[in-house]
């Protein structure tokens, strides 16, 4: 399992599907992630709130730099956007996301294999980096080769589906479908606005 690779293309629903299997390879979540409305709160207002507060100016920039490193293989940039992002949230954010991202380093064999995986987990043992939720979801979908706006759906899809705290995930209705996909056009704005930290010098994306 190792050393299998994958690779998913964003243009179709199996391959949306496919990279949402594969972000989530041999976690098991126990706990809500950052999203996670109040009891009764519309769901609808609730998602655009965490769009707006979280994932724009939080999440999809520390997704889009954490995954670029990876791909480059630079542990150090990773642990940097780890540690920017862990002294940017708010305390109740900072807490979720720490606890929602703890599953990804444990139990972890079928990541053994990959040599930046182990190196980033040791630093998260060590207390040099934090282990944000969407970092350990970014390095995982890089090391598994997913396309960058298929991984940051997945992530966000996480997210929703997460939020209230059972697992495995049940169908989305087709209400909370439309609701969902008020998302989706944030994604391509939030990897063309940050593609600088995929190619720093063109401000293009990497083929991947």
């Amino acid at each position: 399992m190792s050393d299998t690779f994958y690779s998913a293309t964003s243009s179709d629903a199996e391959g949306i599907n496919l990279s949402r299997f594969i972000s989530l390879l041999g976690i098991a979540p126990t706990t809500s992630a950052t999203f996670s409305p109040n009891p009764g709160a519309p769901l609808e207002s609730a998602w655009k709130t965490w769009q707006e507060t979280r994932f724009v100016p939080h999440y999809a920039p520390a997704f889009i730099r954490t995954f670029g490193a990876a791909m480059k293989l630079r542990i150090e940039t990773i642990v940097s956007a780890d540690l920017a992002l862990d002294s940017e949230l708010p305390e109740a954010a900072r807490k979720k996301s720490l606890s929602a991202g703890r599953p990804f380093l444990e139990g972890k064999t079928e990541m053994k294999g990959h040599r930046e995986w182990i190196r980033f987990a040791e630093r998260v043992e060590k207390n040099q980096s934090p282990g944000h939720l969407c970092v350990l979801f970014a390095l995982q979908s890089a090391l598994y080769h997913l396309p960058l706006s298929s991984a940051l759906e997945a992530f966000v899809s996480f997210e929703f589906q997460s939020r209230s705290g059972k697992f495995p995930f049940a169908e989305m209705t087709a209400e909370e479908n439309l609701v969902f996909s008020s998302v989706l056009p944030r994604i391509p704005l939030a990897v063309r606005s940050n593609s600088e930290e995929i190619d720093g010098e063109s401000g293009k994306l990497r083929a991947i």
